[in-house]
């Protein structure tokens, strides 16, 4: 099986890095392109048709909540799920399109368990959790 392709966006060149090793512990998915602002990220995301959108609900020259619906405004079908730091954006982000909302509190397995439940509709087995995260 190959792994689920993913498109990355964060302005935060060093949490990109930390959510790459978090998401890639897991070898059924793969972050295949990043983006830094949420422009970049829509572009990529037309040019490249991710299966699965990671976004930053904050960024520059577009933020991720607009990147979404500008998404979905053009029926685009990939799964995206927004995080931010502020709980209080959930609202905001579903109402955009956003098959789901994270916090970046919720650590590296509270991630990989959002990608598996949102790409496979089930919590991740016990056993097979990313425990190759350090």
């Amino acid at each position: 099986m190959q792994p689920i392709s993913i498109l990355l966006a964060d302005d935060d060149v060093i949490v990109r890095q930390c959510l790459r090793r978090a998401v890639e512990a897991d070898p059924r998915f793969e972050i295949r392109w990043e983006a830094d602002n949420g422009l970049q990220a829509l572009i990529l995301a037309q040019q490249h048709q991710p299966h699965l959108i990671l976004i930053d609900a904050q960024m520059p020259r577009m933020d991720g909540i607009e990147a979404t619906r500008c998404l979905r405004q053009r029926n685009h079908r990939q799964q995206i799920i927004v995080m931010s730091v502020y709980e209080q954006l959930r609202a905001q982000a579903l109402a955009a399109g956003a098959d789901a909302f994270i916090t970046k509190d919720c650590g590296c397995e509270g991630i990989r368990e959002a990608l598996y439940r949102q790409v496979f509709g089930e919590q991740a087995p016990r056993g097979d959790r990313g425990q190759n995260a350090q």
